[in-house]
């Protein structure tokens, strides 16, 4: 997230869940300041129809000014997924102990987590999307 940051990326977070418990959740993982540096933030009670559906991610996609085809979601489920995917964006994958056995074929990469990842293998993960589209 800083390293995005840092080079001038805009961040979204788009959860499913209720705004009051992402806040606490992301004010506790992140940070309050990571959490306030976010260039948008839409929860489960900022859009009518859930993931599947795409409009939590067109939402943000309009808020940050950015083309759903420069967007590239990191999700750890095959319903946030779904719902990148719909929305015209490519999708990595970090799947969690609860969603590991789930289909992720529709990503552009599945990782068992992000710690090793850089901005670079992100931005390189995109280019490579867009070249083969």
């Amino acid at each position: 997230m800083d390293e995005a940051k840092d080079a001038g990326k805009k961040l979204a977070v788009c959860s499913a869940a209720t705004k009051s418990s992402v806040i606490l959740c992301l004010e506790n993982l992140i940070g309050i300041e990571r959490f306030q540096s976010l260039d948008c933030f839409l929860a489960g009670d900022d859009v009518k129809e859930k993931k599947p559906d795409p409009s939590i991610y067109l939402t943000a996609s309009k808020k940050l000014g950015v083309s759903e085809k420069d967007c590239l979601v990191i999700e750890d489920s095959v319903i946030g997924l779904q719902a990148a995917t719909q929305a015209g964006m490519s999708c990595v994958v970090t799947y969690t102990s609860s969603t590991a056995e789930q289909d992720f074929k529709e990503a552009i990469a599945i990782y068992p987590d992000l710690s090793n990842l850089r901005l670079n293998d992100l931005e390189l993960l995109l280019k490579d999307v867009v070249t083969a589209k």
